[in-house]
């Protein structure tokens, strides 16, 4: 049965991307639409979890130092999934995300757990960085060269440079001390149940978006925009009327992102049960990332390039070395 969990976990992840990139297609790709985006996904989060908590709060000193560190990593990570989705493909983005939650947290493991680092999973982790790496260095010589590799791929645009694999990379720093930041509030010595932390981080991200989008509509106003709190809430699409269809479209996108997540960290959590973490983790990622290839190909007729399938190989090959 847990294999049918890992199974359905993978699924939800790889699927939850579908619905970011058609948020990110259909808005501006700027991070004001990625904070909409935070905020309608913290609400939906909210709506179930309200009721199922019995309208209560679990409070602890740990449990507030984790949710803000999940929070402030949160609304900046969504963020820079939109900017980086609006500049590069869906696989890269997939790849340096789920990197970032399986490298960073093994590193924290093992310097604030003493938790084992074999010579297979340093190996691992040096495989995996440089398959994030070789597609960075690929763009350096592609612009020192000034290769036109996007007319070669017959592209409109060429879908990656440095810049893109900067956004990547924070993508992979926030992605990770999300996961340093859920795994550090179970194991204190004040920790609340898992449900309770989810709740705290869901309202924070909520009240944290709010004040962001606040602060970008007092902004556009200061700077002779007098529709600048409307922008801030509803002008988040690309150059085109905005209508009551549009935004109905971007709010199902956060939400099927938000049931998409919420299902995958809960058939996660049921597998985790029964099977080891050192299994699990690494298989849902491995999977997740080649789904988000095959995805990004089959939805958005992103192109597999030899450079994405030679960075996709190594992230493989360093997963297989990570569960050894």
């Amino acid at each position: 049965m847990e294999y049918i969990y890992l199974a359905l976990a993978c699924l939800c992840f790889s699927v939850q991307f579908i619905f970011n990139k058609l948020f990110e297609s259909n808005s501006d790709g700027t991070y004001n639409a990625g904070t909409w985006c935070s905020f309608v996904t913290a609400f939906c989060m909210l709506v179930y979890l309200l009721p199922s908590s019995g309208f209560k709060y679990e409070m602890s000193v740990s449990a507030w130092i984790c949710s803000l560190s999940y929070t402030a990593s949160s609304l900046l990570c969504t963020g820079v999934t939109i900017l980086a989705l609006n500049r590069g493909k869906v696989s890269v983005v997939t790849t340096y995300t789920l990197l970032g939650g399986m490298i960073l947290p093994f590193l924290w493991g093992v310097i604030a757990y003493h938790e084992e680092a074999t010579p297979e999973k340093i190996v691992g982790i040096l495989i995996l960085i440089l398959s994030m790496l070789s597609g960075l260095l690929w763009d350096i010589l592609f612009e020192n060269k000034k290769t036109d590799i996007a007319a070669e791929s017959h592209e409109p645009q060429r879908k990656s440079g440095v810049l893109f694999h900067i956004l990547c990379l924070l993508l992979f720093m926030t992605n990770g001390i999300i996961s340093i930041a859920s795994t550090a509030s179970q194991k204190a010595s004040d920790a609340v149940s898992s449900g309770g932390f989810l709740l705290l981080c869901e309202t924070e991200i909520a009240i944290g978006a709010m004040i962001i989008l606040l602060v970008i509509g007092l902004w556009k106003k200061k700077t002779g925009n007098r529709h600048g709190f409307r922008d801030a809430w509803i002008g988040i699409v690309k150059k085109r009327p905005i209508t009551p269809p549009l935004l109905l479209l971007l709010f199902v996108c956060c939400a099927l992102y938000a049931v998409c997540n919420g299902l995958g960290n809960l058939f996660s959590l049921q597998c985790a049960k029964t099977m080891a973490a050192s299994i699990q983790f690494p298989v849902i990622s491995a999977v997740v990332i080649i789904l988000g290839a095959l995805f990004g190909r089959v939805f958005f007729h992103e192109r597999i390039e030899k450079r994405d399938l030679a960075s996709l190989v190594l992230a493989s090959v360093g997963i297989v070395f990570f569960m050894i």
